[in-house]
């Protein structure tokens, strides 16, 4: 494996133990939402979309890691994926 596609390779596992431990307390507030609305039916799962804020100056950071486009667009997508696995799994034969 060249040395390019390792460092690709390392950086990809790395954001996604990064990608992890930022969802787990969203997932786990959406849990409580979950619980305290019951069996409430939805017509259409949630969807969970960020947005950074323009005005702030400087980086958008969580402890010491910088939140980029590319990593919360990835966090948007996993969330999602949770969510949707959550509430419509699919069966594989």
């Amino acid at each position: 494996m060249s040395k390019e596609k390792t460092l690709r390779y390392n950086k990809s596992m790395k954001n996604e133990k990064i990608i992890k431990q930022i969802a787990q307390p969203i997932l786990e507030q959406l849990e409580k939402y979950e619980k305290q609305f019951g069996k409430t039916e939805f017509r259409s799962l949630p969807e969970i979309h960020f947005v950074f804020d323009k005005t702030h100056d400087g980086p958008v950071m969580i402890e010491d890691i910088e939140l980029t486009d590319e990593l919360l667009d990835e966090l948007e997508a996993y969330i999602q994926e949770q969510i949707e696995a959550k509430h419509k799994p699919t069966i594989l034969h």
